[in-house]
């Protein structure tokens, strides 16, 4: 049995005219998260080398935990 989908403009569901969806930006903000990720992780390290301040340090723990999260919501809608 066929379904048809009355809202359905082709039957491969994509109109030739259309233009193709990339990622656009969502490569670039990756990226980024990776690389201020990275940043902060080498920050407290460095924090907890010479002595740093707790603020310092909940700063850096601060921005890592939220760089992570970022990055799992983001890993998680695209495998949706």
């Amino acid at each position: 049995m066929t379904h048809t989908d009355p809202y359905r403009l082709t039957p491969g569901g994509k109109r030739d005219d259309a233009p193709e969806r990339t990622g656009g930006g969502a490569g670039v903000v990756r990226a980024l998260l990776w690389v201020v990720l990275v940043v902060s992780v080498v920050g407290n390290t460095v924090a907890s080398a010479v002595g740093g301040g707790t603020g310092v340090h909940l700063a850096a723990g601060a921005v890592t935990v939220l760089c992570a999260a970022l990055l799992v919501v983001g890993r998680v809608r695209r495998n949706r």
